[in-house]
């Protein structure tokens, strides 16, 4: 189904060239949200559009026309729900990506067409559609003490799944780390996905105690302010492509914390960077030719 209009065609959007490729890319984009919403509804699962999709549908009443994708939210609740009951939803070509199926996918889901190519890294081996980010939002600090400490050991467990030689060696140096060092120990012989199976339920278990939410690493995001959990609380709707989709009820102060003056047209670069992206060839089909080319290479 065609949900961009002209879809065949160039057009200039807000002074900025909208190629006939970048809108089937967003075709696809839409696809999965529509396939995300219809799993959402059916499982009474609560999810906001967020970051630069957020500013399209208040500002542009869809795409920024310089953006090429699609990001969502939940709160971890709706997260974690989402993630047992999407694999049965599921049907081809669409497909989740999370830690566990996945060589390099850490912390956020991706909903992906299989029949389409996004490729971030060309060295790994799991499918790489174009896809949707699904960002789980935990409890971050709000100045109480009992949120500080439940946030010095989840970056305990963070660091030490990203990187458990790195905590060891500053360990040896003398650094203490929450919990304790020896329980740090113990949780870097497990496995990578089981110590982000623990991270998770850690996130899932202490949800709920903090006035404020957000993405654990949103300020590498470039996001500036706190998102209080109230924000989240109520939902509405706002037009997008032709379609309407679920933000916060309090989109205007979640905007203006993460970006400030959300009005102001500003031109940034994909925060993905997506080295090679199509609506028509699979990832499948580019792996392929790219690895004959290297047998014809050897020869």
């Amino acid at each position: 189904m065609a949900y961009i209009r002209n879809i065949d065609t160039d057009e200039i959007r807000d002074g900025f060239l909208v190629t006939s490729n970048r809108k089937k890319v967003w075709n696809k984009l839409m696809e999965i949200l529509v396939e995300i919403d219809r799993i959402c509804q059916k499982n009474s699962i609560k999810y906001f559009a967020e970051g630069g999709t957020l500013i399209g549908a208040a500002r542009h009443r869809g795409f920024i026309p310089w953006d090429d994708d699609i990001d969502i939210t939940m709160l971890r609740p709706d997260y974690e729900k989402f993630k047992l009951v999407a694999p049965q939803e599921l049907a081809a070509p669409f497909a989740l990506l999370t830690a566990y199926n996945s060589d390099s996918i850490f912390t956020i889901g991706k909903l992906m067409n299989l029949e389409t190519a996004a490729i971030e890294y060309m060295e790994a081996t799991h499918h790489q559609g174009i896809f949707i980010d699904i960002w789980p939002f935990d409890d971050v600090p709000d100045g109480s003490q009992r949120c500080g400490e439940v946030w010095d050991i989840r970056q305990s467990l963070i660091g030490a799944i990203m990187n458990p030689n790195g905590l060891l060696h500053e360990m040896e140096k003398g650094l203490q780390y929450k919990p304790s060092n020896d329980f740090i120990k113990s949780f870097i012989l497990l496995s990578p996905r089981d110590r982000f199976r623990e991270y998770e339920k850690f996130c899932a278990n202490h949800f709920g105690e903090s006035e404020n939410v957000g993405y654990p690493f949103s300020k590498i995001m470039g996001i500036k302010g706190n998102l209080k959990a109230d924000y989240y609380r109520d939902v509405t709707y706002l037009p997008f492509e032709g379609i309407k989709v679920p933000v916060s009820a309090e989109y205007e102060k979640v905007l203006e914390a993460e970006f400030g003056d959300w009005h102001k047209f500003v031109r940034s670069r994909s925060f993905h960077e997506v080295q090679y992206m199509s609506a028509d060839i699979s990832y499948t089909e580019i792996q392929s030719k790219i690895n004959h080319a290297l047998k014809k290479a050897e020869h």
